[in-house]
């Protein structure tokens, strides 16, 4: 039995076999795929219930090696050791793919993985001076570039406070990231510096 890491990313979801071999086809949830292959070992757990109580019903994640995985269009396919037909492959279907955060490749600088971004906090320097503009809730592909979405908030006697429309729903800035509105970036720090108006 391997160690359940304590880092792990969802990275894509197993859509079924591909072919008779055994292999395994997987649909990335980004753009921002590479980690896929740059281990020889995934981690698949069956999906749970966002409802679910946590620890609860989990199932457990259970590590498989790879021969190999490989871009195949806008998925991934891969070979599983010890998974040699196509009855084997198909029923990991809808299976989760994760792998330890440690193990993503290191990034070029000005480069992010989009799981680094989300639970950032973001500030705002619009208006002249730098203020609390909201935190990245999640990172949506884009044909053009990659949009934060960012749950705008209020800082009220020091604590952060989900901003609210007259239907009593959440606001949110959709900000492009792209050098023209993104500034500094501290992944470290959780802190991303932008010039997007909190009005637009």
């Amino acid at each position: 039995m391997q160690a359940t890491p304590s880092d792990l990313v969802e990275l894509g979801r197993v859509l079924g076999a591909h072919g008779i071999k055994g292999w395994i086809k997987v649909q990335p949830f980004s753009s921002d795929s590479e980690a896929l292959g740059a281990v020889k070992r995934w981690w698949l757990r069956l999906p749970q219930s966002p409802l679910a109580v946590p620890d609860s019903t989990a199932s457990p994640a259970v590590a498989v090696n790879l021969v190999w995985a490989k871009p195949h269009g806008a998925n991934w396919i891969a070979c599983v050791r010890g998974l040699n037909d196509r009855d084997e492959a198909q029923a990991l279907k809808g299976n989760t793919v994760m792998v330890p955060r440690g193990a993503f490749p290191k990034l070029d600088e000005n480069e992010y993985y989009w799981v680094d971004l989300i639970g950032c906090s973001v500030t705002t320097d619009a208006d002249g001076e730098s203020e609390h503009l909201g935190v990245v809730e999640s990172v949506q592909d884009n044909p053009a570039h990659p949009i934060l979405v960012v749950r705008q908030q209020h800082v009220i006697n020091g604590q952060c406070v989900d901003r609210v429309d007259d239907k009593d729903k959440a606001v949110y800035s959709l900000i492009p990231f792209v050098a023209a509105h993104v500034g500094d970036i501290d992944t470290e720090a959780r802190i991303i510096e932008t010039h997007w108006p909190r009005d637009f």
